[in-house]
């Protein structure tokens, strides 16, 4: 640092006396300290190893190997040297790069600081409000202190209004309550700043097509008022404009649309070639290159402007949205053009995407089961297929990757396991059952989407093929809430390899083969434990109950993990998303979705022993809720608080009494609780040591704090709490697996840990080391008494965790 320079080291903004680390506040500061974790300047320390005036030092190495005056460059030939000396630059541009540069007090900065938050409680009622800096330095570090002072606030009085054109008063007296300045309030410049856009949003709705914000201001506003009261005039201009050397004054009128044109296959290169083509629709002018590919309805069906009807920004911005939701067009320009006898013309010129398309795609993938792998596809799509606007697409996937949860048997490769898939799906632009369509209006963009697929998976479990179809409606109801509803989503489960149950579920057969010798004697082998289960005498239950129980148990899990099933379900899900936009760090989402299995087309099924059977093939019969609620928070610009709590159950109905496999829940996992690997943790207080635990209840909350590290590294410190239980109704479940209401919840798992993130901006590469903190299995010592490196479990991920 140069002579009577200093580092900045720490900010501190005090309202009244109280301390504040409001972002709200806080991000006014135009200097902040170097970055610390735990307290120490690591981007600091980096950027200090390099040197910030090393160019003109590698000039000078330059010069002097030029002269070759010393016994080193004279070893080396020309080009090594150069290549030495030009990494040797490299390593301390790294270092520069890397680090961060000291933050010197500025005096400027500073008084910048002060005038800003001077301004925001200005802006805030706070006329009087005053900032006095204090600087305290300490050798070569200073401390800068805000102390603001608020004062008393100034409020709203009477409220206004002085507007030229008649029709605008007219028109904004029928909307008056709804803009956001009322008497009484105290004076914030938000909530005039809201009034601008209210009131510019009211009129542009309703026909006034030339309105703009610049033709409101406010007036009268008295900062200086004895009894902190401020009358407030809303002023609105008539519109003007230059004509020829004169500024002219136009009195603003409501303006409708008188035609309305569309070009429905504009492209650059046609762009001076005539349209031959031209349709009239519901008074609506269409035109084509030779043809018209797409039908006139479905068109109109994505324009919500009308010839005789008065200009609105909404119906606009409707018919753009929703002309580009149908994914037939590369582009919607719309265009107004103001005609003689003061109406507005209409353009609507629409770039069409190709047809088809082909698309090839790699990517490497991640879940709590897929523990890291690489998968990649080929995909189809032809738009318009009916001349509708419908998508058909045709998509080819294929993964290889390493499970989280290894099967046993026989050694397990890292990698060893694959799925492929192909899928089908049609999608029309509307509800194809037209009762539909008059619940939910097509300004929600409503869209039928039907998919029919297959896939094939090997060593997850025991290997499954899946055959599914899908019928489900999507609309959203505004920009931050979807909904969808799935008529049906059938699913087939076939299990390939249920022969190896219990080669690759090898802890129940160890239970095997601990209580085989109390029965007698017998050659148990993994092929026919089963039998063996089915030999054992129900009067081995009078010697050996406990034994006998659990045998039975054993052959009950092997029925519900081997069986296949047919999945006939019905769902409703809703999500809300009040996110704005990627550099949105303050939200929260959520999302619930409730389904029903084989309850309401019962009638359809055969019934074999109390089960409901299609052609042999268990129906599946349950209810399941889930619910998924996330909240993030800024604390600083680069530091921020993520929370997420999830709870789901499946209750069985009717004559069944357990759920698929495949609809079960679990627990561990890297995006999961991550102390306990996948399938590791629960169900409840029990350690059964199977390979797959699952239950059909489930609680998770995880709360993370991340923070940045150094120029691309983030760090983040967690915790995460939950488990898994099954129900009362459950045939197989031990006593600790059940879940008995709220003395159940003192089974809820925590582990804790650290992670470190690196964002390559597109994706995120996230290693995080989580150990087991209460563990609710163990008999005593529930809490920290495996919180150690060698019971901990390193998680590698793609991206957050949510």
């Amino acid at each position: 640092m140069q002579k009577n320079s200093f580092l900045l080291k720490k900010n501190a903004i005090r309202i009244d006396q109280d301390k504040t680390s409001d972002i709200a506040i806080t991000s006014y500061l135009i200097q902040r300290p170097n970055n610390t974790l735990l307290g120490f300047p690591i981007s600091l320390a980096v950027y200090n190893i390099g040197n910030p005036d090393y160019d003109s030092i590698h000039q000078q190495k330059i010069t002097n190997f030029i002269n070759r005056n010393n016994l080193f460059t004279k070893i080396l030939s020309k080009k090594q040297t150069l290549k030495l000396l030009n990494k040797k630059r490299s390593i301390n541009n790294w270092f520069l790069t890397t680090g961060e540069a000291p933050v010197i007090l500025e005096p400027k900065k500073t008084t910048r600081t002060a005038d800003n938050l001077r301004t925001h409680f200005f802006n805030h009622g706070y006329f009087d409000a005053s900032v006095k800096t204090i600087v305290i330095k300490d050798l070569k570090t200073a401390n800068v202190t805000y102390e603001i002072t608020k004062n008393k606030p100034y409020y709203l009085g009477d409220i206004t209004y002085k507007i030229a054109s008649k029709a605008i008063d007219s028109t904004l007296s029928k909307h008056k309550n709804h803009i956001p300045l009322k008497k009484g309030d105290q004076y914030n410049l938000t909530n005039f700043t809201k009034a601008l856009s209210e009131i510019t949003t009211t009129l542009r709705n309703n026909g006034f097509y030339h309105f703009s914000e610049g033709l409101i201001s406010f007036r009268n506003i008295d900062t200086l008022a004895q009894n902190h009261i401020t009358s407030v005039e809303i002023n609105i201009d008539n519109r003007k404009i230059k004509k020829e050397d004169k500024i002219v004054e136009l009195p603003t009128e409501i303006q409708t649309i008188k035609k309305i044109s569309v070009f429905t296959d504009y492209s650059y290169n046609n762009r001076n070639n005539p349209y031959d083509v031209k349709k009239t629709y519901r008074f609506i002018d269409f035109y084509a290159h030779h043809k018209l590919k797409h039908k006139l309805k479905t068109l109109n069906n994505s324009i919500f402007i009308q010839p005789n009807q008065i200009y609105s920004d909404k119906n606009v911005e409707l018919t753009r949205n929703h002309l580009r939701s149908l994914n037939n067009f590369k582009s919607v320009k719309i265009t107004h053009k103001e005609l003689s006898d003061n109406t507005l013309s209409t353009t609507i010129v629409l770039t069409p995407q190709k047809k088809y398309g082909i698309g090839l795609n790699t990517e490497i993938i991640h879940s709590n089961i897929k523990n890291l792998g690489l998968s990649g596809g080929f995909s189809f799509v032809n738009r318009n297929l009916f001349r509708g606007a419908e998508m058909f697409q045709l998509s080819l996937q294929g993964s290889i990757f390493d499970t989280a949860t290894k099967v046993s048997g026989e050694e397990s490769r890292d990698f060893d396991a694959f799925e492929v898939g192909i899928d089908a799906s049609l999608e029309f632009p509307k509800f194809i059952f037209p009762f539909l369509g008059n619940i939910i209006p097509r300004t929600m963009t409503p869209k039928t989407k039907i998919t029919i697929g297959t896939s094939f998976q090997k060593n997850i479990g025991l290997d499954k093929q899946k055959v599914s179809g899908i019928i489900d409606y999507n609309w959203k109801s505004s920009t931050k809430n979807t909904h969808t509803f799935e008529i049906l989503n059938l699913q087939f489960i076939n299990n390939l390899n249920p022969e190896s149950y219990y080669t690759i579920y090898s802890s129940e057969y160890t239970k095997i083969e601990t209580i085989q010798p109390l029965v007698g004697a017998y050659d148990l082998t993994t092929e026919n434990a089963r039998n063996f289960i089915e030999s054992v005498p129900s009067s081995f239950g009078d010697t050996y109950p406990d034994e006998y129980t659990t045998l039975q148990n054993i052959g009950k899990r092997e029925d519900i993990i081997t069986s296949n099933n047919i999945i006939p379900a019905t769902s409703y899900s809703f999500e809300h998303n009040s996110r704005k936009g990627l550099s949105d760090t303050n939200y929260n989402y959520f999302k619930t979705r409730i389904s029903s299995s084989g309850n309401t087309t019962s009638f359809l099924y055969q019934e074999k022993d109390e089960q409901p059977v299609f052609e042999d093939i268990v129906i599946s019969q349950f209810v399941k809720l889930d619910l998924d609620f996330r909240k993030f928070w800024s604390t600083t610009n680069n530091n921020s608080i993520a929370l997420r709590t999830f709870m789901g159950i499946a209750i069985p109905t009717g004559k069944t009494k357990e759920i698929p496999f495949i609809t079960s829940y679990f627990a561990g996992g890297s995006n999961d609780i991550r102390a306990w690997k996948t399938y590791e943790l629960g169900p409840g207080s029990s350690n059964s040591g199977l390979e797959f635990n699952i239950g059909n209840l489930k609680l998770l909350s995880s709360l993370e704090y991340r923070f940045k590290v150094i120029n691309s590294i983030h760090g983040a410190v967690f915790i995460d709490a939950g488990n898994i239980w099954n129900l009362p109704s459950s045939t197989t479940a031990s006593e600790e697996e059940i879940f008995r209401g709220i003395k159940s919840l003192e089974n809820i798992a925590v582990g804790s840990g650290f992670g470190v993130r690196y964002d390559f901006n597109f994706l995120v590469l996230r290693l995080d080391w989580a150990f087991k903190t209460y563990e609710p299995y163990l008999e005593k010592n529930k809490w920290f008494s495996n919180y150690r490196i060698n019971d901990s479990v390193l998680n590698i991920g793609i991206n957050y965790p949510f």
